[in-house]
């Protein structure tokens, strides 16, 4: 995959869109495959830029020839272009800098596929034809073509549809009916699904992108189990937050947060509160990794550029509006949403907008949360905490906490659990200022209390809260790589890892200083050098079936290491592609390409005794 998740496909423009600055294009395209070119003539609205002659006009006929046949190696952002695929997103079109709206007629010797309702579909042989209706605003037409079979599925009055390739028709029926159960749970939680379809489209690339009315993702990783319960789900929501409410990128793009939140999050959250908060928890890890220069406020993020844009864009976003639910309740925060859904489909919000529609629904001024978490960078820290207990005459025990905190200074509601004897009971504070104190009241004796441990609240995590993970050396600024390895063979597989791990700049080095590293060799070897480096051994053992062990450390609090140790050479290259996905881990063995352990590792709660 080209993504470590699947991303929407914005085709971001210079300004905010606006419901009213629409341009239509009547649009026959003929495409010759042969010939390698488009056949292009049609109308505008509005004068609109034509491709290669840069000319702007209202009628045109022009020819656009498609490049050379391409290999699916060689692709790596933007069109493709094969003897038997087509994928173009733009630059075959006339370009404006409004959203259009459009009535396009193919003829073509491919099944083709634009965004819009089908009309007049026929198909032969040798040849496809079919009118595309789009009279919703988007940015721009893609294009899809390929050697697909169609499979079909009515949901209401939606059409659904995958195009796959041969061979993968068996898995049309299972995506056509996850699809219909996301809508139908989307539909109850913020309104009628605003497209007269959704298609899945198999892609030939390595791809994972979302437009209006579709999704298009790589053919192999459609054939992925998981990828139902987990990308369909985002993929159909961007119709809602993206693809119809349109983020006002100036000021922050809101919806990629959203979009997490509410597919990924709750499908999580539908399976069990476990899983929920095992992801709440990997949001919280993936932040704490992440360089203090990089921490920027979420009305920064754009789209994602870098793994630490979507720590802030994705996570953090999905996570202020996780605790936005968990203050208003179920009832009011999806009221908002449909509010908002109901005003603003194929309009443009901000965050200003949002803010808004809540505090509206919430009956109350949240100015004062969305400046906090919104418009400020950061997350607070909770430290120095304490508590006692005394006896009181049949009334129980009363208990004083003492929570500190660190600048900057948040106002917000902090769960902690109390335990005594018999049971772990729940109870809430509401922190502000740089200290907190706070009396609760127990039948029983209490014995200990542990802060936020079920990760609740966005915040930073405790020094031994949470074990080291491989993210933390995938987000760190500067980066050593260290070989331990005899086959200079190895050498250059080392350094292409190493440079897949981490975004930035990777110095070779013999040993550590005070920055992150990677230390890569084979297992005897890396066992030689940790004891040199008088660091721990492997706390993996090597079995049979086992040619790679991964684990993260630190040498201290602040500065973490990898440690990838192989069985030789070929062991190393099949990591190349599957290890930059495991970031959310702390020890892996694997087998090739496939992890045959994983672990997060051992979370250990804030918690203090109860004097």
């Amino acid at each position: 995959m080209k993504q470590l998740i699947f991303l929407l496909a914005l085709l971001l423009i210079s300004f905010a869109p606006s419901a009213h600055a629409v341009v239509h294009m009547d649009l026959q395209v003929k495409i010759n495959m042969a010939e390698r070119k488009l056949e292009i003539s049609g109308t505008a609205s509005k004068p609109v830029t034509l491709p290669v002659i840069n000319k702007k006009e209202t009628e045109f006929s022009y020819v656009w020839f498609l490049p050379e046949a391409q290999n699916v190696q060689d692709w790596s952002h933007g069109n493709f272009a094969s003897k038997t695929d087509l994928y173009l997103p733009s630059g075959w079109h006339p370009e404006t800098d409004e959203l259009v709206t459009f009535n396009v007629q193919v003829l073509a010797p491919l099944v083709t596929i634009l965004p819009g309702a089908i009309e007049q579909e026929s198909q032969t042989e040798d040849t496809y034809q079919a009118r595309f209706i789009m009279d919703r605003p988007t940015e721009g037409i893609p294009l899809f073509a390929g050697p697909y079979k169609i499979s079909q599925l009515t949901y209401k009055e939606t059409r659904l549809r995958t195009y796959f390739y041969e061979g993968m028709e068996k898995l049309a029926q299972g995506y056509l009916e996850r699809t219909a159960k996301y809508l139908n749970r989307f539909e109850q939680q913020i309104g009628l699904y605003p497209f007269a379809e959704f298609n899945i489209i198999a892609a030939p690339i390595p791809a994972g992108y979302g437009f209006a009315g579709l999704t298009y993702m790589g053919a192999r990783v459609l054939h992925l189990p998981f990828i139902k319960e987990t990308s369909l789900g985002h993929e159909i929501l961007h119709n809602y937050w993206g693809n119809g409410v349109f983020p006002d990128y100036e000021k922050g793009n809101w919806a990629e947060g959203l979009t997490t939140y509410m597919a990924d999050y709750m499908t999580a959250e539908m399976v069990s509160k476990e899983k929920a908060k095992d992801m709440r928890l990997s949001w919280l890890r993936d932040y704490n990794a992440l360089p203090s220069e990089l921490d920027t406020p979420v009305t920064d993020f754009v789209s994602k550029h870098s793994k630490a844009s979507q720590v802030i864009g994705y996570h953090k976003v999905a996570f202020i509006f996780h605790m936005l639910r968990n203050i208003l309740g179920d009832q009011t925060f999806f009221d908002a949403l449909r509010a908002l859904w109901k005003d603003k489909a194929f309009q443009t919000a901000s965050w200003q907008d949002l803010e808004d529609y809540f505090s509206k629904a919430a009956k109350r001024d949240l100015s004062f949360y969305f400046k906090q978490w919104v418009y400020q960078a950061g997350a607070p820290e909770f430290k120095n905490i304490s508590a006692r207990a005394q006896r009181q005459k049949g009334m129980g025990w009363d208990v004083t906490a003492r929570v500190m905190q660190a600048k900057p200074f948040y106002e917000t509601y902090l769960p902690v659990a109390v335990g005594t004897g018999d049971a772990v009971l729940d109870k809430m504070l509401y922190v502000r200022g740089r200290l907190t104190p706070a009396k609760l009241n127990m039948e029983q004796r209490p014995f200990a209390i542990s802060l936020d441990p079920d990760f609740e609240v966005f915040r930073k995590l405790g020094a031994n809260e949470a074990p080291p993970i491989l993210r933390d050396v995938m987000l760190a600024k500067n980066v050593q790589l260290i070989v331990a390895s005899d086959d200079k063979n190895l050498d250059p597989i080392a350094t292409q890892l190493a440079r897949r791990l981490n975004e930035g700049q990777i110095k070779v080095a013999s040993t550590p200083n005070q920055d992150a590293f990677i230390l890569i060799g084979t297992h005897e070897e890396v066992a030689h050098k940790l004891s040199a480096m008088r660091l721990p051994p492997a706390p993996l053992s090597v079995k049979e079936g086992v040619t790679a062990l991964v684990w993260a450390d630190k040498t201290n609090p602040t500065t973490p290491y990898m440690v990838v140790s192989v069985k030789d050479t070929a062991s190393l290259q099949a990591l190349l592609r599957p290890l930059p996905h495991y970031g959310k881990r702390s020890q892996l063995m694997l087998d090739g390409r496939k992890a045959v352990f994983k672990s997060n590792g051992q979370t250990r709660p804030i918690s203090v005794p109860v004097h």
